[in-house]
């Protein structure tokens, strides 16, 4: 059964008339509902509007709206070129959930956390606040944003880590900074601290945020690389992973080690291979006996093996790193003694 749409003239209709009408098309509809039947609309399909003619415009008149005072030579195609490149400018990059892989647009350098971004006490001296001042407005030390000062001194990084996205985000920027050149940056600034000019006084007297800012400085290395691994099997941060795990938020302590932090006895980090690997950066990295891995590695290690297994990882530091003029001294001391046995050989 086909149902044709009724035409009406425009004319009013009394009330009573209307209300007959819609009952009847309503009892009509219920009745072919329930009989099965479908309607089928037979009116032939509208005809396009001509916007030359209906409009009383031309399409060469046709403006975007931002331009309807500009220059009538704008063209779309200049639009969509600029869309384009805005959109090329904000690149996108993959940070991985916990689950699985989720997209993110990488973070600005202006939108990322920032080191002591809560300011200093006002126990710090003059020349100290100048030279701390003067090293975070560097562009060099900014654009390498060490993983090793937010940690434990920035309060927008504690914000951060309260999501897995941002903080992939964050880490996005600073595992892109060239490690090579920013830790040659990182032991400038760390030498510099301790003069006159810079923060001496400050350390002398135990001023805890600069003993910590010459501790992150000189840990930059180890805690970027560890920061910048990566769990095989989910493609995140294993950082990002270990510091947004709410249900064992001791994952994260281990990465307060080269801080001279040491691992709380309570301990008990998932046995993964993120906690191996990062571990095994730490050994490598304890080898420099100045550093402060070289004092609490050990301990935190025979800790790991207790909850992980006997050989988890290794429990011991790294070979020490001799420098080319120590082994130089070494040698000459060598040759002046074989030097005075021969002469006392002659003597004799």
């Amino acid at each position: 059964m086909v149902l044709s749409p009724a035409r009406r003239d425009h004319r009013l209709v009394e009330p009573s008339e209307d209300l007959d009408v819609q009952e009847s098309i309503g009892s009509a509809l219920e009745r072919l509902a329930k009989s099965g039947v479908l309607l089928v609309d037979q009116s032939p399909y509208p005809t396009p509007l001509d916007a030359a003619s209906d409009y009383g415009v031309s399409a060469n008149d046709l403006r975007r709206r931002d331009d309807l005072f500009g220059d009538d030579s704008t063209s779309s195609s200049a639009s969509v070129e600029s869309t384009a490149q805005s959109s090329s400018s904000s690149p996108t990059t993959t940070a991985s959930a916990a689950a699985g892989i989720a997209t993110a647009t990488s973070a600005s350098m202006s939108s990322v956390p920032t080191p002591f971004d809560s300011g200093f006490s006002s126990n710090i001296t003059a020349t100290c606040s100048s030279f701390m001042n003067d090293m975070l407005a560097n562009a060099t030390f900014k654009s390498c944003l060490p993983f090793s000062l937010l940690l434990q001194n920035s309060l927008s990084f504690f914000q951060a880590a309260k999501s897995i996205t941002k903080m992939s985000q964050t880490l996005d920027v600073t595992c892109a900074a060239n490690v090579t050149s920013c830790t040659k940056t990182m032991t400038s600034f760390a030498s510099n601290i301790t003069s006159t000019s810079g923060c001496s006084s400050d350390l002398t007297s135990k001023n805890p945020l600069i003993v910590s800012a010459q501790t992150g400085l000189l840990a930059y290395k180890p805690m970027y690389t560890a920061s910048c691994l990566r769990n095989p099997s989910t493609s995140a941060y294993c950082f990002a992973e270990a510091i947004t795990n709410s249900s064992n938020p001791s994952d994260s302590f281990i990465y307060h080690l080269p801080l001279n932090v040491t691992l709380p006895g309570g301990s008990m980090p998932t046995c993964n291979i993120c906690l191996q690997q990062t571990m095994a950066v730490f050994e490598a990295a304890s080898s420099d006996r100045t550093g402060a891995l070289a004092s609490d590695y050990v301990e935190a290690a025979t800790q790991v093996n207790a909850i992980c297994g006997p050989t988890f990882v290794n429990a011991s530091l790294a070979a020490p790193i001799i420098s080319s003029g120590a082994q130089s001294l070494s040698g000459s001391h060598t040759g002046m003694l074989v030097l005075v046995l021969v002469v006392a050989s002659w003597l004799l």
